[in-house]
């Protein structure tokens, strides 16, 4: 009997010994970032036939970041879809997180079909970073409004977009690893 505890004991130390390092518990993350930029209609690294590249710096505050820059980039397609993209975000002490993001886009057009704006919907999921976001893990959802420049401001944005994120992410906050 003790012999058997003794073989049981050692497999499951042998088990949690080879397993890789767990990221952290689940936690939620929540922000906004307001941001300009506009497309790029040669498209660069896009595949298929894509209308343009979106590219999109801006600044805002994100859970377990505090206050950061960003970077959005993603292929447009002429559904209105987009993929091939991630955002990335940078802390002030310089750890980053990026996220893979892909969804689509509804315009808004009044009556005379002029565009005025849009809307998007994306989900996304973590796919790298630096310091203790180094390994991290997690998905979530993003609600992406924006103006077209010196239009009506459907949004307050006059140009700009708001990208608010929400989900869960887990990570080592010990982690310094990559900076």
């Amino acid at each position: 009997m003790k012999s058997s505890r003794l073989v049981i004991t050692i497999a499951v130390l042998s088990l949690a010994l080879a397993a890789p390092a767990a990221a952290g518990v689940d936690r939620p993350i929540k922000g906004t970032v307001i941001g300009g930029g506009g497309p790029d209609v040669e498209a660069p690294g896009c595949p298929g036939t894509p209308i343009w590249r979106f590219n999109s710096p801006g600044t805002g505050n994100v859970s377990h970041l505090g206050k950061v820059d960003s970077f959005l980039t993603h292929c447009t397609y002429p559904d209105l879809t987009f993929g091939e993209g991630t955002i990335t975000f940078t802390a002030a002490n310089g750890d980053e997180l990026v996220i893979a993001q892909e969804g689509s886009c509804l315009p808004i057009l009044d009556e005379s079909a002029n565009f005025l704006g849009y809307t998007c919907e994306a989900t996304w999921t973590a796919v790298g970073g630096s310091g203790r976001f180094a390994h991290a893990t997690g998905s979530g959802t993003l609600d992406i409004v924006g103006d077209v420049p010196g239009g009506d401001t459907l949004f307050g944005l006059d140009g700009e977009m708001r990208v608010d994120i929400a989900g869960t992410i887990a990570y080592d906050a010990s982690d310094r690893s990559q900076r």
